[in-house]
């Protein structure tokens, strides 16, 4: 099973996936390329590849094939494994696609296939920049907090237009922790079997 967790800087991906990981027993996996690129717990050449793709702003079919790479990568690696993903298709596209680039996302989904769910997470403007800032005063991300509701859109189109199974949560009054409760709430049985699999595994493991 393969459950994709997107949406916006700010808006809890990372530390959600990770609570989510831990309480249904799923692998985490959040960039697949560093395991291109690097050694095991090394992210030296990713950052330095990503940076210089990152530049590229105006060259859509470049950062999206590079970005694609993970996601094909992904699917190669993990195709056995129960995953969740902190970003996948639907963050790519929405930096990526465009008219010019319609075909190879065409393409790439193609190929990859759709994730069993996808949860969009949204928040606000000005909670997405509350929560960056608490991160770092400087944070490079602060820039993107402006692109939320536009980012909503987009990722919402694409998820509709390819059929993808999605739930959005708004996150915005959510800790972490309610967010993954709301998850397993919204997307019925089969995690809530786990969930309710992994507690009782726990349990026995400490008996």
């Amino acid at each position: 099973m393969h459950i994709a967790i997107e949406g916006m800087d700010g808006v809890g991906k990372t530390t959600t996936a990770r609570l989510l990981s831990q309480r249904l027993g799923f692998r985490l996996v959040e960039k697949p390329l560093h395991a291109l690129f690097d050694e095991p717990g090394e992210v030296t050449n990713y950052i330095r590849y990503r940076d210089y793709i990152n530049r590229q702003v105006d060259n859509h079919h470049l950062r999206a094939w590079f970005y694609g790479l993970g996601n094909l990568l992904l699917v190669h690696r993990f195709a056995s494994e129960d995953i969740i993903t902190d970003r996948h298709l639907v963050s790519n596209y929405f930096w990526c696609g465009g008219p010019d680039t319609e075909q190879l996302f065409e393409c790439l989904v193609a190929m990859v296939g759709n994730p069993d769910h996808t949860f969009l997470l949204v928040t606000t403007r000005d909670e997405a920049r509350r929560r960056l800032k608490n991160r770092s005063e400087d944070d490079p991300d602060l820039a993107k907090a402006d692109l939320h509701v536009a980012a909503r859109s987009k990722m919402e189109s694409f998820l509709k237009r390819y059929r993808m199974p999605y739930t959005r949560i708004d996150s915005t009054h959510l800790s972490p922790e309610q967010v993954v409760e709301a998850m397993l709430k919204a997307y019925p049985t089969c995690l809530q079997r786990q969930a309710s699999r992994q507690v009782r595994e726990g349990n026995h493991s400490q008996a």
